[in-house]
């Protein structure tokens, strides 16, 4: 997706319940709306994207207001870019250049996470 957006969209896994409770509390930050939520558990979440489920669920993902997808640590900088109390992280991990030393650690969290949720959800196509 090329196109312009008003506001960056987030995909999540909406039945992990890591991912849950720190979506949840983001959402209940941006009471400006200016992140768009979207369950992967959601009919149609990944319509409007290139990405499939299986690589939506795993890695953490959000395509910003340029049409850019973005995954892992940059991901979440952007999203905590639009959040009160968050966008101190993201400046600090952009700022510092920390995107790409972060990412085995996300890297590491990401793998392990999927292959628990696969094993508890059971669906992992």
């Amino acid at each position: 997706m090329t196109a312009s957006t008003t506001r960056p969209v987030v995909f999540f896994d909406g039945q992990c319940p890591v991912c849950s409770r720190e979506i949840g509390l983001y959402q209940r930050l941006d009471t400006a709306g200016a992140v768009e939520w979207r369950d992967l558990h959601a009919p149609g979440a990944l319509d409007d994207t290139d990405l499939t489920w299986d690589q939506a669920m795993q890695r953490f993902h959000c395509r910003d207001v340029d049409g850019v997808m973005r995954s892992g640590v940059d991901a979440f900088a952007l999203v905590w870019s639009y959040l009160p109390y968050w966008r101190w992280a993201s400046r600090i991990v952009r700022g510092l250049g920390l995107v790409r030393p972060m990412e085995p650690l996300y890297d590491w969290y990401a793998r392990r996470r999927y292959s628990r949720s696969c094993s508890v959800q059971g669906d992992c196509r």
